[in-house]
């Protein structure tokens, strides 16, 4: 097989099938049936929600994004997916040849970024209190790996590390960020109508979080100057970076706790942590439009939330230290490196603290830490253009830093023209997604209790060139619908 998996150039691709995570599910969010799926967008949304009960049975969502490298391959992804490749590209057992010239590498002189995420939407109940007012139960798994600001320089040492190619001469601007987090969250929604006066409709909810952390990890490098010397070895000018990572199988605590879809037990949960959300509607429903409208009875509404605020704190099991030097040191790295990292990233840290305990200037950090789940606001605003047919803009914001400890949610601006009614529906996102740097094109569907979507079709499904990848799907079911009123 030709296609070098230990290759850095093909790290970001065999990542994918490892890790599976999070989105924003932009189709099912928008959505006036989604039930107890309002509270992950804005914990208002369930006041008046369609349905007197709803339940959420499973859902999952997967997120790939990066602007360092792009797939390009020969083949269809639907000839991927059912088998379909031409012979002409697989080798003699009959499976794919992969070859290292279908990835290219976009070199502009730019910091890179790469996100994967997962999030898996566990059992969820909703249940309406009277006219103005519902509860919700629900549970969630959610986890993400992350690169922010890597200089192309920085890419290229990887490289020579890993596939030995002693091509990496000088590193001179390498401040980027690492971090990898996942845990299990359970969390209790309260909603009400605040005001319904006239045309005037405005609800508030908000969502508390008891939060099990399952792992986390990071590396913080301020920058450092590098030169080679030799084959293996490299003179070191100035470093500082700071690591920091729980000390257990962060891999196997993912695995389990994503594809087992199981709650963790006591043994598995080594940080916890409160978390919190909350947001208002407002609703515009002038009597004049009620032949235009449908029985969800606003022209258009303005929602406002906060998500995801909060940070789980690890002090029994953690490690951190520091690496630092202001005067030149030699140090000699080889491949020794690149291995232990392609056996994990909780291998990988474990490698470069010894190392930098026996060669370099360390020290020792206190163990504790804090990573905050990925804080964001969230703006949206949707118009009943007529009937059944809306138009919607959502605004996702990041709030916390690519700099900080925690798990961030790529920024995005999204508008959503939609067909809606009770038993199906289907969305049209167009998105400017991964920080505002790419443009996609998603698709959602729902028939009764059955979703699936996409933020991102051109990208995953349309195009043979891959630099992204995500996807959606669930099962969701109400017990009883309300009809809309005025007096709701």
């Amino acid at each position: 097989m030709h296609f070098n998996l230990g290759g850095f150039s093909l790290i970001l691709f065999s990542l994918l099938p490892g890790f599976i995570t999070a989105q924003q599910l932009t189709g099912l969010q928008f959505s006036n049936f989604n039930g107890v799926h309002a509270i992950y967008s804005n914990p208002a949304g369930i006041a008046d929600a369609r349905f007197r009960k709803h339940s959420n049975i499973l859902t999952t969502a997967v997120m790939f994004a990066n602007d360092y490298a792009r797939l390009e391959l020969p083949f269809t992804f639907k000839q991927w997916v059912f088998g379909a490749v031409p012979e002409d590209y697989k080798n003699n057992d009959g499976k794919i040849d992969w070859q290292s010239s279908w990835i290219k590498e976009n070199l502009n002189g730019k910091p890179k970024n790469l996100y994967i995420g997962v999030e898996n939407r566990g059992p969820a109940y909703m249940n309406r209190l009277g006219k103005n007012g519902a509860f919700a139960f629900a549970s969630r798994t959610r986890g993400s790996f992350q690169l922010n600001g890597v200089s192309e320089p920085l890419i290229k040492f990887g490289k020579s590390l890993i596939d030995n190619q002693n091509q990496f001469d000088q590193i001179t601007d390498s401040r980027f960020t690492m971090n990898f987090n996942t845990y299990q969250e359970f969390s209790f929604t309260l909603a009400r109508v605040l005001l319904n006066r006239k045309s005037q409709y405005v609800k508030f909810g908000g969502t508390g979080k008891y939060l099990m952390g399952l792992g986390s990890g990071y590396i913080q490098n301020n920058g450092f100057d590098m030169k080679r010397t030799g084959s293996s070895s490299y003179l070191v000018n100035q470093s500082d970076l700071s690591v920091g990572y729980t000390q257990s199988a962060l891999f196997d605590r993912f695995n389990r706790g994503i594809y087992q879809w199981s709650v963790p037990s006591i043994s598995d949960i080594v940080g916890g942590g409160i978390g919190w959300d909350a947001g208002v509607i407002y609703e515009y429903r002038p009597d004049r439009a009620d032949f235009l409208t449908s029985s969800n009875r606003y022209l258009w509404k303005l929602s406002i939330s906060l998500l995801d605020m909060g940070s789980i704190t690890y002090g029994k099991n953690g490690k951190t230290f520091k690496i630092e030097n202001q005067t030149p040191v030699i140090v000699n790295i080889d491949s020794g490196f690149a291995q232990a990292f392609a056996q994990g990233i909780d291998s990988g840290l474990n490698y470069v603290r010894t190392y930098a305990k026996d060669k370099m200037n360390y020290q020792e950090g206190s163990g504790e830490i804090t990573a905050s789940i990925p804080s964001t606001l969230n703006v949206q605003f949707d118009w009943n253009v007529v009937k059944w047919l809306y138009v919607g803009v959502n605004w996702s914001q990041a709030v916390v830093s690519r700099r900080d400890i925690a798990m961030r949610r790529p920024s995005s601006l999204v508008v959503i023209p939609r067909i809606e009614n009770k038993w199906f529906e289907c969305s049209m996102p167009l998105c400017l997604y991964n920080d505002y740097k790419n443009i996609g094109m998603g698709w959602f569907t729902r028939i009764g209790p059955v979703f699936f979507g996409t933020d991102n079709l051109l990208k995953s499904i349309k195009s043979n060139s891959y630099s992204g990848l995500d996807f959606y799907l669930g099962i969701s079911t109400g017990i009883g619908s309300r009809k809309a009123r005025k007096s709701n």
